[in-house]
């Protein structure tokens, strides 16, 4: 008889959001970069072989088509990005599940049974069923449903509605509004105000000492859109939105139950 022996690891579950957000944010600044590097007044050409072909579209001028190839971009990066942060929600189901198997006798088929089941099971659920099911069995709560919404909703407006904020996107306010948790380094000059560093800020440093203490705490940022306004990134502001989701990963790992080392 064979023993099985199953090791958990809470890296592995943070692995498809944290993935998800370094791709995205790789791939997204490129071509966003290379797209302002380009003359994007007239339509490319298609050459295969010896055949250049061109599809019929609209006459578009070069902010036009940057509007047309930003918002794709985007779309497709917070696409990706949604679904890193659904892939890890999953795998957590999967690792407290495996948490609960009691040693016991089986056969490999059966064990191969069970872990379908589970990934099944999971890859059925609703993204609120499956944060609620994913916080019942971390160590504390997540608090990312909330902003997770208002990511599905900018998205949702991205790939529906060309970035262009509709009915269906606002809330009672007539506005659709992403907010999201984000790292801030900051100092505190001398009227107690934080002020936070960006390239080009100087630091006002204390009179008597001539120091200034860099902080750096968590946050969350709140970017507004009203009706009829067009949702847009540039690379930093994305970048961000994809750390959001690297941070998101890291916190769920940090919160996964263990097992004492003698079990």
């Amino acid at each position: 008889m064979q023993q099985l022996q199953i090791s958990l690891n809470a890296n592995g579950v943070a692995a498809p959001a944290q993935r998800a957000a370094w791709q995205c944010c790789e791939i997204v600044t490129f071509c966003l970069q290379s797209a302002v590097g380009s003359d994007l007044s007239k339509q490319p050409e298609i050459v295969t072989n010896a055949l250049a072909y061109r599809f019929t579209g609209p006459d578009m001028s070069a902010a036009e088509r940057f509007g047309l190839y930003e918002n794709w971009m985007l779309s497709k990066g917070f696409q990706e990005l949604a679904r890193g942060v659904r892939e890890s929600l999953e795998e957590a189901i999967f690792y407290l599940e495996l948490l609960k198997v009691q040693q016991t006798q089986t056969t490999w088929g059966e064990f191969q049974a069970k872990v379908a089941a589970i990934r099944r099971r999971a890859g059925r659920l609703l993204f609120p069923a499956l944060m609620a099911e994913v916080n019942a069995g971390l160590t504390a709560t997540l608090t990312f449903a909330d902003e997770f919404t208002s990511f599905q909703k900018v998205r949702n407006c991205l790939e529906h509605r060309g970035g262009t904020v509709g009915t269906e996107d606002v809330d009672h306010a007539g506005n659709l509004t992403l907010t999201l948790p984000r790292l801030k380094m900051f100092y505190v000059n001398p009227a107690g105000e934080e002020i936070e560093l960006a390239p080009g800020v100087i630091i006002d440093t204390h009179e008597h000492t001539g120091l200034a203490e860099i902080l750096i705490k968590r946050e969350t940022r709140a970017r507004t859109y009203a009706l009829g306004e067009k949702v847009a990134f540039n690379a930093a502001e994305f970048g961000e939105i994809a750390f959001a989701c690297h941070l998101f990963a890291n916190d769920l790992a940090t919160k996964l139950p263990t097992l004492p080392a003698s079990a």
